[in-house]
């Protein structure tokens, strides 16, 4: 299309550039009534947890009054709870999800899902997701469920998915090991894992969840070809544009787990991001201000009121391209430390205290390239 406007217009000069202009316009109206639509009835927030209790770590806790705090909030306006894999399935066909969608997603199967989590939900007919990473199942440790528990509750609307079996930092390579290498065993470490869910529960998970959250391309492409839909812990509502291999949650521990910041994460729309790059968060090594670059569909945003965050920092350099039309570049003024980080995009939606939200992760080595300590 764009290739035929610009050819007439050199040959036919001023008269064939309105015909051009028209075509821009109306692709770009194309793509905003495509994304006004896919927020409207095509998106849902995914909620991420891991322990609810006041005892544990609270880097990955909620507290039974927390979550009691947020289940009410829930329930009192009216939200939708839905299934995961029911989500997973609409974004892959398109078709029409419920206003005010929600869905929750629990990580690594600890013994507070079924003492706390399950109870409260189980009582509101709500339905939820676990991701089992099964060695520390099978090794019958302390802190998790076990299989028995785990069936009782597939009974009563819970689903069982694969976290993998070692819980590893998938992204990270053996030293000497080749790329094949280092994808057959992480291949054959969630197939174990698959395996073994399959046996106890009797269904074959069809969801995957990153161990820390942490992929890459190459991950994402193994997790295709494997037959599974991805989630990170990168925040932000699921859309049918987004990267399926590696779909965002927000997570809920600590701070995050706040009422005021709950109710603000599950009012989020989908910020209209077309295109984002870097695709792989692991940054070069020594490349300490790492710049993300992201196109927004036209017309969808205004610049005073798009907001960045690195770390909750707002301390950032943000250029909008003079040959790129609707694309910024967002880069922190401070040097990242080794570890993880977290750019989130914010715009507001049209309803007061309601936004679009887009993230996106960096994992950040030492300067010498040895990863950052293990948590």
């Amino acid at each position: 299309m764009f290739t035929r406007g610009y050819m007439a217009g050199k040959a036919g000069g001023a008269t064939a550039r309105p015909l051009l202009i028209s075509m821009r316009l109306l692709f770009a109206a194309i793509l905003l009534i495509t994304f006004a639509s896919a927020q409207a009835t095509h998106s849902c927030v995914v909620l991420q947890y891991h322990h609810f209790s006041s005892t544990t770590p609270p880097i990955t806790s909620i507290t039974p009054d927390q979550f009691d705090a947020q289940l009410n909030y829930l329930q009192n306006h009216h939200f939708n709870i839905v299934a995961l894999r029911d989500v997973v399935r609409a974004l892959q066909q398109h078709s029409e999800l419920p206003d005010k969608c929600v869905s929750f997603s629990i990580d690594d199967a600890y013994i507070s899902v079924y003492t706390t989590a399950y109870p409260k939900l189980i009582k509101r007919g709500w339905p939820f997701t676990v991701f089992v990473n099964t060695q520390a199942v099978d090794q019958g440790s302390r802190s998790l469920m076990n299989w028995n528990q785990m069936r009782e509750m597939a009974r009563h609307g819970a689903s069982f998915e694969n976290h993998s079996y070692a819980h590893s930092h998938m992204i990270r390579r053996k030293d000497n090991e080749s790329e094949h290498d280092w994808l057959e065993r992480e291949k054959h470490d969630i197939q174990t894992a698959q395996k073994r869910i399959t046996e106890e529960t009797g269904t074959a998970p069809r969801l995957f969840a990153y161990p820390y959250g942490e992929f890459n391309p190459t991950l994402n492409r193994l997790i295709e070809k494997m037959g599974f839909v991805g989630f990170g812990q990168q925040s932000g509502p699921v859309w049918p544009d987004a990267n399926l291999a590696a779909l965002p949650r927000f997570p809920m521990e600590g701070n995050y787990a706040r009422l005021p910041g709950f109710i603000v994460k599950v009012n989020t729309l989908p910020l209209a991001v077309i295109r984002a790059a870097p695709k792989d968060p692991l940054v070069k090594i020594a490349d300490w201000r790492p710049t993300l670059t992201l196109r927004l569909v036209p017309d969808s945003y205004s610049r005073k009121t798009l907001h960045c965050y690195l770390d909750g920092s707002d301390q950032l350099d943000i250029v909008w391209s003079r040959s790129q039309q609707d694309t910024l570049s967002i880069t922190p003024r401070f040097d990242l430390k080794p570890g993880r980080h977290r750019t989130n995009c914010t715009l507001p939606s049209g309803h007061k205290g309601h936004f679009r939200w887009y993230s996106h992760n960096w994992y950040v080595r030492q300067a010498d390239g040895r990863w950052y300590a293990e948590y």
